[in-house]
């Protein structure tokens, strides 16, 4: 027999939300304490100072923007010939479709609530009614047209504005608010197009003269020649982005991921070597001498692999170092270039083969590996020693301006992180040779600035250099830069390698793994993953340090704003003004420095940095 019990039905509790509200947001934040009300009065006494004079220097009478809307060409890509701007202008959409495929293909944007849009909008509308309120109106101002009577009100006004749409959004979505409905990628297309009608419509300040001679200032809309690119290339990368989005969901996000990164990876050597440096290429000598050379490296070096890969004991690593010391005197005895290289990476290979070179698809992935080598190898050498076509004026270069600081800082980059590499290897090594060899190395390196070598790179190497051997400026910056910041990454990778527990290398020991299969396959991946912050750290010191090669006399994007604007005076005169051109280069290293800092958390997340 079951009894049943009854029980009392039990009211469900919801917790009462905590209250909020701007008074006890600033209660909390502000204002909790004595101490606390005074630094924060203090301190926002001090912002309001800033924005008054922040506001006050833009948009002073004095103020000569125009040397930056007249010079933005050169500042971007120095004296880049007219005939040829369509290379830049096909550089720069390569690079927006891309960076619309990478946001289609990994999902980048999602939604986002109506709420935070609409804080958005008032936080903007707060902040341009603050703007009009302490802003120093009592003057008049230019070069926007902007006077003492309309200053207030165009800032009230237009802020005003912006806070009435985000009260507007918040109230339109009601209870609905709080969920996920705006898509994040919609409202970016909206400011792009936002954008481009300003761009069509807007005009600038522009310097002006006179039959007379008189100099002054008008205001000319954007030329054609920006609007329409600009435009193509916007609609373009829209439309890249909606397609791919709409056929995500029928490829593997992997596969399409890889293409993506294939494509980033391919694109710069072929758009600043072949693009926009367009060499001359002897295509005899290519096709008698370099195809022939290669195919032979690919064919005779692959047997060469499959054999020390397939040999048993101290053979392959003899082999090995037989072709090292033959890489070594084809450098000694002056062979060609494609020869050179392509010995120094069989000799490397062949002693990795003994490790890597694996059996069915692993020695494939080995081979193919080894013939995707030589191609680049001999992509690189036949591009590099080619005159180029596009020569700028007292440069001797077709690079300049951003686009030369792009180039070195990226260059740079990515030859000093496999160097950095090897030399924390080095450092951490048991054998006394290669351990005393870095860390020499790295503490010569870092006790000497950058400037220094830079200037040694660029004054005493061409001494040291052999007769009949030049090497351009920007190489030589190139290399400077690359060893320089080879010994600080290679601290930055030494911190992770300590950080690793023993007992992984135990592990690895245990399921019969080689020193350098465990330090490639276990050791380094954990290592670099625990130093993600300091290596884009370091990637942001470089990119920064590249304003350096002004001091030995690159037409960088810092020395064009630096020398060559200031110093201009025809066709107007911009004698003396440095101000104006040195805040916009600030704001624009910012820009880039800023998108790292993103892309780092957004990495650092991803991999579950300090979280686990």
């Amino acid at each position: 027999m079951s009894h049943s019990i009854d029980l009392p039905e039990v009211a469900e509790y919801a917790p009462e939300p905590p209250p909020r509200g701007p008074k006890l947001w600033l209660r909390d934040n502000m204002f909790s304490t004595p101490a606390s009300s005074v630094f924060s009065v203090i301190f926002v006494l001090i912002g309001l100072f800033a924005i008054r004079g922040l506001l006050g220097f833009v948009f002073d009478a004095d103020r000569r923007w125009e040397a930056i809307t007249f010079n933005v060409r050169l500042l971007m890509v120095q004296a880049y010939p007219d005939a040829q701007m369509g290379r830049v202008w096909f550089s720069v959409g390569t690079v927006a479709v891309l960076i619309a495929a990478t946001f289609a293909v990994h999902r980048i944007g999602g939604k986002t609530t109506p709420r935070n849009v609409g804080n958005r909008l008032t936080t903007v509308g707060g902040g341009m009614i603050l703007a009009g309120i302490v802003g120093p109106w009592g003057i008049e101002f230019s070069p926007f047209g902007i006077a003492s009577t309309t200053g207030f009100l165009s800032w009230v006004g237009v802020g005003t504005g912006f806070a009435l749409a985000g009260w507007f959004v918040r109230a339109m979505y009601g209870e609905e608010a709080k969920d996920e409905s705006i898509s994040v990628m919609g409202i970016v297309t909206a400011l792009i197009v936002f954008v481009l009608a300003i761009m069509w419509t807007i005009s600038l300040p522009y310097p002006f003269r006179s039959a007379d001679g008189v100099q002054s200032i008008i205001a000319e809309p954007v030329a054609m020649t920006t609007k329409v690119p600009w435009t193509v290339i916007a609609a373009i990368g829209i439309a890249v982005y909606v397609v791919l989005s709409l056929l995500r969901s029928r490829i593997s996000e992997s596969t399409a991921g890889n293409v993506v990164t294939a494509l980033w990876v391919l694109s710069f050597p072929v758009l600043m070597l072949v693009v926009l440096r367009d060499p001359d290429l002897d295509w005899e000598h290519i096709l008698t001498f370099s195809i022939p050379v290669a195919l032979a490296f690919i064919v005779v070096g692959g047997l060469i692999l499959n054999f020390v890969a397939n040999s048993q004991g101290e053979l392959g690593r003899v082999i090995g170092a037989l072709l090292l010391i033959l890489a070594f005197a084809s450098f000694l005895f002056s062979a060609e270039f494609p020869v050179r290289w392509s010995m120094l990476a069989l000799a490397l290979f062949a002693l990795a083969a003994p490790s890597f070179g694996g059996q069915g698809s692993g020695r494939r992935a080995f081979l193919g590996a080894w013939a995707g080598t030589i191609i680049v190898i001999t992509y690189f050498v036949l591009t590099l020693a080619a005159p180029s076509t596009v020569d700028i004026p007292g440069n001797g270069s077709p690079f300049g301006g951003l686009l030369l600081t792009i180039l070195l800082s990226t260059v740079a980059i990515v030859m000093s992180f496999p160097l950095g590499v090897v030399l924390a290897l080095g450092r951490t090594s048991k054998m006394p040779i290669f351990r005393l060899m870095s860390t020499a190395y790295i503490e010569l390196i870092r006790g000497v600035p950058l400037i220094t070598w830079l200037i040694v790179a660029f004054v005493m190497l061409p001494v040291a250099l052999p007769e009949g051997i030049e090497i351009g400026g920007i190489a030589r910056a190139i290399g400077a830069m690359t060893l320089f910041s080879a010994a600080y990454l290679a601290e930055n990778v030494r911190g992770g390698l300590q950080a690793i527990p023993k007992g992984q290398y135990e592990a690895a020991q245990a399921m019969g793994l080689t020193t350098m299969q465990t330090t490639i396959f276990i050791v380094l991946p954990q290592a670099l993953r625990a130093v993600i912050p300091a290596l884009v750290g370091q990637v942001i010191a470089l990119f920064k340090d590249t304003s350096l090669v002004t001091i030995v006399g690159l037409f960088d994007f810092l020395h064009i704003a630096r020398v060559i604007i200031p110093g201009q005076s025809q066709p107007f005169n911009f004698i003396g003004v440095l101000q104006e051109p040195l805040v916009f280069v600030s704001v624009v290293y910012w820009m880039f420095t800023f998108t790292f800092s993103r892309i780092s958390q957004r990495l650092e997340k991803k991999l579950g940095v300090g979280e686990r």
